[in-house]
């Protein structure tokens, strides 16, 4: 049977496979990353510990390779097959789960290497198959928490020593094998960073089309009054009501015709509507509630230059209050001042002051730490954190309106965190809870003018 052994084998096929190809050349199979061990007893105590002890010592070993070593077999993984002695099947005892892992976490500690076991039934017997995760670049030097020593002495463990695995056979380490263990913990392409992020607000549910109505009422009020000027109360001359808006345009100025008039207030009305969604936006960043972004050193690293990247999931809008178009807060929202200016009222003279000349003078803003981006994968929010102190925290001077008119009761926001000096990408997830219960979403209606 052919194996593949660049990865580690799924589904039992492909773990007869492995097992067919250690059955084949026996103990010369046991290399860097593969370890072959016999019928190992748990069901009495004492016989447990010391087969404990035998697969700690070995699950170790694999923990404490080079990760440039162990990346070309299986993945990376390191695994011990129990029932296997020479070429054959001699077959392991089927353990429970709960005993095998309370029987060798004392041995390898809580915090110690991630190791995980299935059984695989072969023709000739059962097999244990124990994997043990690839080691990785900034890994500890795991070393045994626990001494043992079997009754016989032929098999003694001391807390705190360290295991390495050779081909063939796992062994104390030399200071050699310590100064690379070394090595590979300093390697760490954290470098001992660590970052967490958090938003301090919830999300709302929002119906827009009630916000649009509500702007187009305004839109079709203030058309209605301003056309309302040319329509005079009706006399006995059915030319009146033109003659007189004629006369009152020639007194005041404004030299534009009736018909003039009103084709400019419907021209307005068309491109205020078209412009509504623009005025929702804004309103949203006015009236809903606006979170901020937290970052936190959890290190004793100082970092620098940190950045952070904010992907909100596609449907969801984070709008930033910076973008806000209307500034005054005072006197409450009004719609109509981000419309485009309606025409002048019937009457109205004609002449326009030509604004001062220092009020057209160019500014350059300065660099905004905030960057918000449509995406079809979503909004995108970069905060040019800068410098972190170690084990500080910065939360962001801008805040943010986050909306959406679905109906989850929660979403979730990936991000990702760079700094300068760290070759690593700190990434992670936070859950923003809806303001709405019950799927329920936030309308408004218009206020009597």
């Amino acid at each position: 049977m052919d194996v593949d052994l660049t990865r580690l084998p799924t589904g039992n096929a492909a773990w007869l496979g492995l097992v067919g190809f250690a059955l084949t050349l026996g103990d010369l199979s046991e290399v860097d990353w593969l370890e072959l061990k016999g019928t190992l007893p748990f069901t009495a105590k004492g016989e447990r510990k010391r087969s404990a002890v035998t697969l700690a010592r070995a699950v170790l070993g694999l923990a404490n390779r080079s990760p440039v070593a162990a990346e070309r077999y299986v993945g990376g993984h390191g695994v011990i097959l129990v029932g296997i002695q020479g070429k054959s099947v001699v077959g392991a005892e089927e353990v429970d789960g709960a005993v095998l892992g309370d029987a060798l976490q004392v041995y390898v500690g809580d915090d110690g290497p991630r190791w995980d076991y299935n059984y695989v039934q072969h023709p000739r017997g059962l097999v244990l198959a124990l994997v043990v995760d690839p080691p990785q670049w900034g890994d500890p030097i795991y070393a045994c928490r626990k001494e043992y020593s079997a009754e016989d002495g032929g098999l003694t463990v001391r807390d705190g020593d360290v295991f390495v695995r050779v081909p063939g056979k796992t062994r104390l380490a030399t200071s050699s094998d310590l100064a690379d263990l070394q090595t590979r913990r300093e390697r760490s392409p954290t470098r001992g960073a660590e970052v967490s992020v958090e938003y301090n607000e919830t999300f709302d549910h929002v119906d827009p089309s009630w916000v649009i109505a509500i702007v187009n009422t305004s839109i079709d009020r203030t058309a209605d009054e301003l056309l309302a000027s040319l329509r005079p109360k009706p006399t006995g001359d059915p030319l009146f009501g033109a003659k007189l808006a004629v006369s009152l345009g020639a007194l005041t100025g404004d030299h534009r015709s009736p018909a003039d008039f009103e084709a400019d207030v419907e021209r307005w009305r068309t491109e205020a509507q078209a412009s509504a969604s623009e005025v929702v936006e804004d309103f949203y960043r006015y009236e809903l509630a606006r979170g901020q972004l937290n970052i936190r050193n959890e290190s004793d690293r100082y970092l620098e230059a940190v950045r952070l990247q904010a992907q909100f999931p596609p449907g969801v809008r984070a709008l930033a209050e910076s973008d806000a178009q209307w500034c005054e807060h005072r006197h409450g929202f009004d719609f109509m001042g981000l419309l485009p200016d309606p025409p002048k009222e019937w009457g109205s003279p004609s002449l326009v002051l030509p604004l001062p000349h220092d009020l057209h003078r160019n500014f350059v803003p300065a660099r905004h730490p905030f960057e918000v981006a449509e995406t079809e994968q979503g909004t995108i929010v970069t905060w040019f954190v800068g410098d972190l102190r170690p084990r500080s925290s910065e939360t962001g001077d801008e805040k943010f309106a986050v909306v959406t008119d679905n109906h989850e009761d929660e979403i979730v926001v990936h991000w990702r965190v760079t700094a300068k000096g760290v070759d690593h990408v700190f990434e992670g997830a936070l859950r923003i809870l809806c303001q709405q219960q019950d799927r329920e979403r936030l309308s408004w209606v218009p206020r009597d003018p």
